[in-house]
């Protein structure tokens, strides 16, 4: 009986360390946006993501078809290891179903992020947003690539297509953040003022016990593929420092990036 009761023990543990291990493959929580408007002539259209628990991966791939001509901001992190404690030496690039690597991806200013926690988690990650503002025809996936076959961990992919922003010299000012300390709110500010108005302010972050994160305004949901993984949004009108806060209900440790990219009613401050 005792052995009969150890193995069952030894079976849920497994069940469970499973179930939390794939979490991030959940299709419990989806929610992004639905041609949202943004304001001043941005529009959200929807978007896709994907993460997982594999160790040792090349690739990442996120099935999603865009209207051609249409703009699409990719974002994707990675681990060196299981536990995230190396940090990242190697690099992503962007791809798609037509071209490897995607020429029209543009990595922000300070892409890749090196985001390295000094709170309990101490865990170090890299972390990109690229922004393509007139994808081509015949688009139906995007992948993530790890520069070094089998040197990356948990890559992570999230893709939302937009209307009204830049058709060139898209990006502003960007920046990256994580935790010193565990808390249950995240402020991530680009590293210098923005200089345009009317920019779309993008985030894409996570935390480590995957608490369902919510964006304070102004900032909404672009795409939450699963609840400790999000992509908020927000249209500001006037240039000048800029901060985005997410909350959720329990201390932990977090990393993210922001980025601000120029709509097409932007104009220079001071013109």
């Amino acid at each position: 009986m005792r052995r009969l009761f150890l193995v069952a023990v030894v079976s849920l543990l497994a069940v469970t360390v499973a179930f939390f291990l794939h979490k991030k493959h959940s299709p419990h929580r989806h929610e992004h946006c639905s041609n949202t408007d943004y304001g001043h002539g941005v529009t959200c259209v929807s978007g896709a993501g994907d993460g997982g628990n594999e160790v040792n991966m090349t690739s990442r791939t996120v099935f999603y078809r865009p209207t051609k001509g249409h703009a699409v901001i990719a974002a994707a992190y990675t681990c060196a290891d299981k536990d995230c404690q190396k940090i990242p030496a190697t690099t992503l690039a962007i791809s798609d179903n037509i071209h490897d690597p995607e020429p029209c991806m543009i990595a922000s200013p300070h892409s890749p992020f090196a985001l390295n926690e000094t709170s309990a988690g101490t865990q170090k990650l890299q972390e990109y947003i690229w922004v393509c503002p007139n994808i081509p025809d015949g688009i139906t996936s995007f992948t993530a690539r790890c520069s070094v076959e089998r040197g990356c961990t948990y890559i992570t992919l999230t893709i939302t297509e937009w209307t009204g922003l830049a058709t060139s010299d898209v990006f502003d000012a960007d920046g990256g953040g994580c935790s010193s300390v565990q808390e249950a709110k995240a402020n991530l500010s680009t590293s210098t003022p923005t200089r345009y108005t009317n920019e779309l302010l993008y985030t894409f972050m996570d935390n480590t016990r995957d608490l369902t994160m919510t964006p304070q305004p102004p900032y909404h949901i672009a795409l939450q593929f699963f609840p400790g993984n999000i992509d908020t949004a927000a249209v500001v009108a006037t240039p000048g420092p800029q901060t985005s806060t997410t909350t959720w209900s329990d201390n932990d440790d977090w990393y993210g990036s922001i980025v601000a990219i120029r709509s097409a009613s932007s104009e220079r401050a001071g013109n």
